[in-house]
This record gives structure tokens, C-alpha cells and sequence, in this order.
């Protein structure tokens, strides 16, 4: 195909002013995908505003963003409410669309990023224009083991935005297989999460390792990433042995846990905290660490998994999700969810071999299968090949 394609990379989650770090995974698909297409992002979210709607667009690393701002639905009865939501919506969607066409003149395939909400629009534009879409998919709301649910509304709305996609692209096989619960029909291709490797790249040292340097990064969601579980098991570990240190970083609240060590005597120096981290901060921590800790209850494709393999960590990470499809025997190892004994024999294991693991193939093999360049493609082939029909 000779024309460069254009498409709306339609999205569900993506950074804004309200939610800076949200979707910035489904950012860097976008910028993966725009070293072969025109890519222009649309995202619309709420906030406490006058106006009925603000229009925000910019170019960012060779992606034309529009971010459409619409001033939040108030009413209490809980049926207009709904009502009333999904008609600025649509509004704001309509908005957004216009804006882009503007530039582009012609939209030739609409790649949207997580089912719901902005899938309803997807939907419409494939009713009324005949555009094609594909679903790339990381909600973990889909999956058994999250806790949250649908509404049985947005389920039925679910259901029609998968069923009437015309390639499903979980970021996972475990996704896929909660997918086909609702879309068995569909036509599948698994396309993992991407991650820039000009920022995350390995910084393998020769030296031998003495003191175990291990990092566990997250939002720090106790239900979610079980760092209390962690805490417990850095205790335990630290009565037997004292070559390693544990490093705890990301944005949420870290008093809780400071509690539970204090509570626990864990002597000083054993556990380590950092804050909110930058894109390049995170590279630059996980470079001065020798190993990565995720003991989750429930996951999909977690970033931070991929972003620590790409330069050549080696993960202990827990059996949900698609954390297993990530992990093998050559890059870490796998356990069951809340196994506290699991993570203490694992840990052990890890520490004790730590200088076998070779961490330049780790990032080797992670480049070759989440990189912009890898990535991207997939996507480009699937536009083509659905165009092509």
C-alpha cells in the first residue's frame, strides 16, 4: 500500500491533565505504531470545569494528540446520570473526531485501545462510516481474578464492541482466554505491551555481584501488589541472611508500610524507599538494582515486568495474568499468588545464583519481542491485512 495509512488511535485510558500517568503504556503503542502510519490520538475524559468542553491538541514524539475535556455530569438520579454521560460523550468523541479531520482529511482505520468506553465509538463509526476497528486489550477488569466487575449495561455494551471488532489484540494469552468467554468468534492476535528501548537498555556490569540489590516498583495498591506480603517476607529473609536489600519505589502512600516495618524491627538499611519516579528516573533505578519483585494478586501484562527484562533483570513475579508468559527457567522466576513460602524459597534461589543469570541475553530476547520496532509492526502488518479483505 502506497499511501501512508491514517489512523484514530481511539482511547479508553491515555495521559492528560487529570491523569498524567494514565494509559501511558497505550502512549507508547501509539508511538510505536507512528514510525508506519499517521497517527492521531483521541482520548476524552471529565473534569470540574465552565466550560462544556476544552479542546487540547499537540504533536508528541510524531503523534498528533487531541485530548477533549468535558465538564463532569452531576445529576444524582442515577438512570440520567447515565443517560446524560453517555451523550456528552458521544458529543465530546464527535468533537475530537472533527478536530482531527481537519488534519487529516480522511481516516482510514481506527485502532482502539481498551473496550470501554470509548469502544461505543468505535462502533458508531464503523455503523455510519464503515471504518474498521481492532481492539488492543489490557483491562484487567476482564479477567476472573480482578475484583472489579462490569455493570450489567456495560457488559452488553462489552460484549458488542468485541464482537463487533474486526481483530481482538489482547496484550496477553491469559487475556485472550477471558476474551473468547465473550467473543469466541473473534479472530485473535496476541500483541504484548511495548517498551522504549532507547530508554530502557541494559547496563550489564562484569563485576560479581556480592550484595543483592532487589527492586519492586509500583503503584503500591496493597489489594493489588500485596507489599504488605513482600514485607512479611523480607523479614523472614532477613533473619537468615543479610547480603541483599530490597528497594521500594512509586507514587502511592508509603506510610502503611514504614508501620508494618517498624512493627516488624526490620533493622534499617534492609528496606529502602523512593517516591514518584520519572519515565527516565525508572530506567535509571532499575540499572542500579540486580533483580525485580512483583507479588501480586492480579496483573495482565504488567510494563514494569517488561521495562526490568529489556535491561536484563531477571523478575520473580506471581502466576496471574501474563506475568508466566513473560518469565522463564533463563529470566526469573515464577510463583503462585500470596505464597509467602514460594517467595522466600524463590529469593533464596535467586540470591544464591544471581551471577548465573545472563543478563545480556535477558535484554536481548526482550528487545526482539517488545520493542517499538517489533511492536509496531505487528500492528502495521494487521491494518494492512484487514484492509487488504
Amino acid at each position: 500500500m502506497s499511501k501512508k495509512l491514517n489512523i484514530l488511535f481511539l482511547a479508553s485510558w491515555y495521559p492528560n491533565k487529570v491523569t498524567p500517568k494514565n494509559g501511558n503504556f497505550i502512549q507508547k503503542h501509539a508511538e510505536a505504531i507512528a514510525a508506519h502510519c499517521t497517527v492521531f490520538a483521541l482520548h476524552i475524559i471529565a473534569r470540574k470545569q465552565i466550560e462544556d468542553f476544552v479542546i487540547e491538541t499537540e504533536m508528541n514524539n510524531n503523534v498528533s494528540e487531541t485530548i477533549i475535556y468535558y465538564k463532569k455530569v452531576t445529576s444524582k438520579i442515577p438512570f440520567l446520570h447515565q443517560l446524560l454521560k453517555l451523550l456528552v460523550r458521544r458529543k465530546a468523541h464527535n468533537l475530537g473526531y472533527q478536530e482531527i479531520l481537519k488534519k487529516a482529511s480522511v481516516i482510514d482505520f481506527v485502532h482502539l485501545n481498551i473496550c470501554f468506553p470509548a469502544g461505543l465509538f468505535a462502533l458508531h463509526l464503523k455503523n455510519k462510516y464503515k471504518l474498521p476497528y481492532i481492539i488492543s486489550e489490557n483491562f484487567t477488569v476482564l479477567l476472573d481474578s480482578d475484583p472489579i466487575n462490569f455493570t450489567a449495561v456495560e457488559q452488553y455494551f462489552v460484549n458488542k464492541i468485541n464482537r463487533n471488532a474486526d481483530m481482538l489484540c489482547p496484550v496477553s494469552n491469559d487475556l485472550k482466554k477471558a476474551l473468547q468467554k465473550i467473543a469466541p468468534n473473534q479472530e485473535y492476535e496476541i500483541i504484548p505491551n511495548v517498551v522504549n528501548t532507547k530508554i530502557f537498555k541494559p547496563t550489564i556490569s562484569s563485576k560479581k555481584i556480592e550484595k543483592v540489590k532487589l527492586l519492586h516498583l509500583s503503584n503500591l495498591k496493597d489489594e493489588h501488589k500485596n507489599v504488605t506480603g513482600i514485607i512479611n517476607v523480607i523479614k523472614k529473609l532477613s533473619e537468615s541472611r543479610t547480603d541483599f536489600s530490597l528497594t521500594i519505589a512509586g507514587d502511592g502512600n508509603t506510610e502503611k508500610y514504614e508501620q508494618q516495618i517498624a512493627k516488624l524491627n526490620i533493622h534499617t538499611g534492609v528496606i529502602l524507599f523512593e517516591g514518584k519516579k520519572t519515565t527516565i528516573e525508572v530506567a535509571e533505578l532499575m540499572s542500579k538494582h540486580n533483580a525485580f519483585l512483583l507479588f501480586s494478586n492480579y496483573e495482565n501484562l504488567p510494563c514494569v515486568v517488561v521495562e526490568c527484562l529489556t535491561i536484563g533483570l531477571p523478575v520473580i513475579g506471581t502466576n496471574v495474568g501474563g506475568v508466566s508468559e513473560m518469565i522463564n527457567t533463563d529470566n526469573g522466576i515464577v510463583i503462585e499468588a500470596k505464597d509467602e513460602v514460594a517467595l522466600i524459597e524463590s529469593l533464596n534461589i535467586l540470591i544464591n545464583n544471581i551471577n548465573t543469570y545472563d543478563n545480556s541475553n535477558i535484554a536481548k530476547k526482550a528487545k526482539e519481542i517488545y520493542s517499538y520496532e517489533a511492536v509496531g509492526r505487528q500492528f502495521f502488518n494487521i491494518y494492512n491485512k484487514i484492509l487488504a479483505v
